[in-house]
């Protein structure tokens, strides 16, 4: 009986340790299993983090425990590759250290330890690249001699190089009163600024011109007439108006009273075609010179044409008519308006007027060539057409027809389909070489190089010259254009240049320093046969510059420029530039530009750096007129609440 007992105790301890071992080998599986999944999640997580940190260096890679890494379905890095452990290659992913905290392993967790951890990688790398460098190349006692005299020579040939932020001469670049102050605060600060500085904004006391015209408009309801107010005055009561939704009819008939000179209305759409044609039909008469209107779709039609043709002809001076957004304007009543108004029209002004065609061409070859019928002979001087689908043949009618550009000061053929570069020759061919003054050749896609050879032959007094858009020109036509050559006129001497978002690689320093050096210097052929590298101080070449000349407008949007073009730009037209367009400009630094707002004169009142993420604030927070007013920084992007965004 015992001897059974003693067999059945022996037989459950043997149970019972066999019980205990498959449970030590239950637990050791376990852990490795959940030691896997650990490993394999964060494999995951660091691929899915590379995507948001981007790292700046890819490292060696980390395959997933369960697939391979060209199989796997989680998608890799940009560079192909995973990060390294914080660790080191040694150590295994799922292993923490005994110093460190390990985080968990989702995506944004490990994306912020690589962001954390990239200024440090970046420096690292460097550090290894100047080594390596250091390694391989000969040394000799003088290199260090020799890379001074280097830079200095760069720093003669380069005034921009010296230029120093504000910021450092007052010594606050080791004021550490704004560390950590936000992006946002200091970028509102400097906005609301400005603002002060320019007499604008909520916080700025308003004119009493603002006052006056505000309170105009606020009771605007009671006004029965204006009197004989400056044209300027109704035209900042007509802005103000259609700013607040009270321009309707009751307004018009106040704006259009009788006496008026110039009726300028920056939107009609409130105002209807009856109540229009009563309103000029008075008008006319009592010398209305001047018809200036904009979204005049709904009340400038053949009704309005239909009352100025039967208005006598001795009674009708108008010299300018400017059209926008004439949608029910046709053909025909374009054709009869100008044959009724011919005797003094000078200035035609057409925008996205979807029904003109070839019969306005014949009209103003007709009226204004110099054997037309008449006692007067009919002088066009401006003639402009934006958004007009005229054909070729009707263009080429302009010019080829008749005479009746001969005179012409402007012209502005702007995102017209059919332009090219016949029609430009052609056109230009019959205005003489000294009359016209102003070319607006912008968003016409077909024009190329040869489109510029026939401008500088017929624009020896241009004066303003708009090529925005035109993504056929090449530098060399460019460089060609502002160059003085054997048996071709002279270079223009301009004052408003555009030549934004053009191709960018053509747009180049070397085409605006020679445009700055065209419209600038005395004696232009030996301004241009002097040095013209990129090795030439401008400050050298100051002497021979008239006070009187230079570029006043510049729009260089989108190309591809230095800081030596701004270097010139302050040697050339350092009493004349008043605004200055720079914008998605990535080679112009913090010194060019700061160099440029440093040399010109008080006249420049605006700088357009809209895309420039290169311009920091060392430039905008220390540039030379920084507590002054009168400079205008436009671009600098700061987001307000609600939504909008304040540039």
């Amino acid at each position: 009986m015992s001897s059974s007992r003693r067999s059945n105790r022996n037989t459950a301890a043997a149970a019972a340790a066999a019980e205990a071992d498959n449970s030590v080998d239950n637990d050791t599986d376990n852990n490795s299993r959940l030691q896997a999944i650990r490993n394999r999640s964060r494999a995951v997580a660091e691929r899915e983090a590379s995507r948001l940190a981007r790292p700046d260096q890819p490292l060696a890679s980390l395959t997933l425990g369960h697939a391979s890494k060209m199989k796997s379905a989680v998608s890799s890095t940009p560079f192909g590759q995973l990060m390294k452990s914080a660790k080191g290659a040694g150590g295994n992913i799922g292993t923490t250290n005994n110093n460190e905290a390990q985080e968990w392993c989702g995506p944004f967790s490990v994306a912020r330890q690589m962001i954390a951890a990239r200024e440090d990688a970046r420096r690292l790398r460097l550090q290894q690249t100047e080594e390596g460098e250091s390694e391989n190349k000969e040394h000799h006692p003088l290199d260090h001699v020799m890379e001074e005299a280097k830079l200095e020579q760069e720093r003669r040939e380069n005034p921009s190089m010296n230029w120093v932020s504000r910021r450092h001469r007052k010594g606050s670049c080791n004021d550490t009163t704004n560390i950590g102050t936000n992006y946002y605060a200091k970028r509102r600060k400097r906005f609301h600024q400005q603002q002060k500085l320019m007499g604008i904004g909520g916080n700025s006391v308003p004119s009493l011109f603002q006052l006056c015209i505000n309170y105009l408009v606020d009771n605007f309801d009671h006004v029965d007439s204006l009197g004989l107010v400056d044209h300027s005055i109704r035209v900042a009561l007509c802005e103000r108006l259609v700013a607040q939704g009270k321009m309707n009819g009751a307004a018009f008939d106040v704006l259009a009273e009788e006496g008026v000179e110039t009726l300028e209305l920056v939107d009609c759409a409130q105002v209807t075609q009856d109540q229009f044609c009563d309103a000029i039909k008075v008008l006319l008469p009592m010398g209305l010179r001047a018809i200036l209107l904009k979204h005049c779709g709904r009340c400038f039609g053949g009704q309005a044409v239909k009352t100025i043709e039967e208005t006598k002809a001795d009674e009708i001076q108008l010299f300018a008519l400017s059209l926008g957004g004439a949608y029910l304007l046709n053909d025909d009543d374009m054709s009869r308006l100008i044959r009724a108004a011919s005797r003094t029209l000078t200035s035609i002004d057409l925008t996205a007027c979807p029904l003109i065609g070839h019969k306005f061409c014949n009209a103003i070859g007709e009226h204004y060539s110099s054997s037309s019928v008449g006692d007067v002979t009919n002088y066009l001087l401006e003639l402009s057409l934006e958004d007009i689908p005229l054909k070729k043949e009707a263009l080429l009618s302009l010019g080829a027809a008749s005479d009746a550009l001969r005179n012409l000061k402007s012209l502005k053929l702007k995102a017209i389909e059919a332009v090219d570069d016949e029609v430009v020759a052609i056109i230009l061919n019959s205005i003489d070489e000294s009359s016209l003054e102003g070319i607006d050749l912008s968003c016409n896609a077909q024009l190329t190089d040869d489109v510029l050879s026939s401008i500088r032959r017929h624009g020896t007094n241009l004066r303003s010259l708009q090529l925005s858009g035109l993504r056929n020109l090449s530098a060399i036509a460019l460089e060609a254009f502002f160059t003085p050559i054997d048996d071709m006129p002279s270079p223009p001497m301009l004052r408003k240049l555009d030549l934004s978002n053009c191709s960018q690689d053509e747009i180049t320093d070397a085409v605006v320093m020679l445009a700055a050096k065209a419209s600038s210097f005395r004696s232009l052929a030996d301004a241009i046969n002097n040095e013209t590298s990129s090795s030439v101080n401008p400050e050298n070449l100051v002497s021979e510059i008239t006070n009187s000349l230079g570029l006043v407008h510049v729009n260089v949007s989108g190309a591809c420029l230095s800081d030596k073009s701004m270097e010139m730009l302050a040697a050339t037209c350092k009493s004349s530039l008043e605004e200055l367009d720079i914008g998605f400009c990535a080679g112009v630094s913090d010194k060019g530009l700061g160099y440029l707002v440093s040399k010109v004169g008080r006249q420049l009142s605006k700088i357009h750096v809209w895309g420039c993420a290169q311009i920091t604030e060392e430039f905008l927070d220390g540039h030379d007129r920084v507590d002054e007013g009168g400079l205008e920084i436009v671009g600098v992007w700061m987001k307000k609440s609600g939504g909008r965004s304040l540039r």
